[in-house]
């Protein structure tokens, strides 16, 4: 038992190094790899709107305080956003793009 932990021991360093070679020569050959056009390829895309989505969203709540009677009340307030999700497709390229935009935020209570 010994002996194999003396074995292990060892190795560990000579592991640690290798691993750390490895590290490095992956990293690199990822940071020289990038995706280079076709030559056949036109850069101009013709995007036409796909389609257009509209949902509401809730995004949480909040208090408020306010008066009546002379008696400080408080309140919470539900807010959702409504968002606008609109598809655009480009037929030269088959590609696909997206954009989300924020239409309205609506509090569920009228309030400053």
């Amino acid at each position: 038992m010994y002996r194999f932990l003396s074995v292990v021991m060892c190795m560990k360093p000579s592991l640690l190094v290798f691993s750390l070679i490895f590290t490095i020569y992956l990293v690199i050959g990822l940071m020289q790899a990038e995706a280079k056009p076709n030559e056949g390829e036109t850069k101009q895309h013709n995007w036409q709107e796909y389609s257009t989505h509209y949902e509401t969203v809730d995004a949480g709540s909040h208090e408020y305080t306010y008066w009546k009677n002379f008696i400080e009340r408080t309140r919470t307030c539900d807010i959702s956003h409504k968002l606008k999700s609109v598809v655009y497709y480009c037929d030269l390229h088959d590609h696909t793009d997206s954009q989300i935009f924020l239409e309205e935020t609506i509090h569920s209570e009228k309030h400053k």
